[in-house]
């Protein structure tokens, strides 16, 4: 069984290209000699969008927008879309997997931590990937569900880094 994106999956992609946009336009206006008095007060329109990417590629497009492929003996993660190297992690070596959910605004979403030696190997999302209840059901044939852990901002936020 392969994942399989949800239209939501591609907002961040959209995303991304207009930031760079952004990104391009204010360095062309930077660069130009008649605009030197400018690079102050658009700082800020330069610093937003760096740290807005960062946040898409790393925290959402690395850690989530991620395609999963669950086979005989082992699963297939790849980030990035499902465009990066796979990376194969066998069942025997996973130890479970956690759900949390996440507050949205007029609903939340269900998210699925794979874990493997004491850290994220890969998440499954109800809101990036259509089919997550069939991968849920599936998974929980394979490893072990180790319950449902409380969502914290605060880890989200280390898992980019990490």
């Amino acid at each position: 069984m392969i994942s399989k994106f949800s239209w939501k999956a591609y907002i961040p992609a959209l995303i991304i290209a207009v930031l760079i946009a952004v990104l391009i336009f204010v360095g062309i206006v930077v660069l130009d000699p008649a605009s030197a008095k400018l690079i102050l007060p658009i700082t800020p329109l330069f610093l937003f969008p760096v740290l807005a990417l960062v946040w898409l590629i790393y925290g959402e497009c690395r850690t989530k927008i991620i395609r999963v492929e669950l086979n005989m003996d082992h699963l297939i993660i790849r980030r990035y879309f499902g465009l990066s190297k796979p990376a194969t992690y066998y069942y025997t070596d996973l130890a479970g997997f956690t759900t949390t959910v996440l507050p949205a605004q007029s609903t939340s979403y269900e998210y699925l931590y794979i874990k493997y030696g004491g850290k994220n190997a890969g998440k499954l999302s109800a809101f990036y990937h259509r089919n997550y209840a069939d991968m849920k059901a599936e998974l929980r044939t394979r490893i072990s569900d180790l319950g449902y852990v409380d969502f914290s901002y605060l880890d989200e936020v280390k898992e980019i880094f990490s």
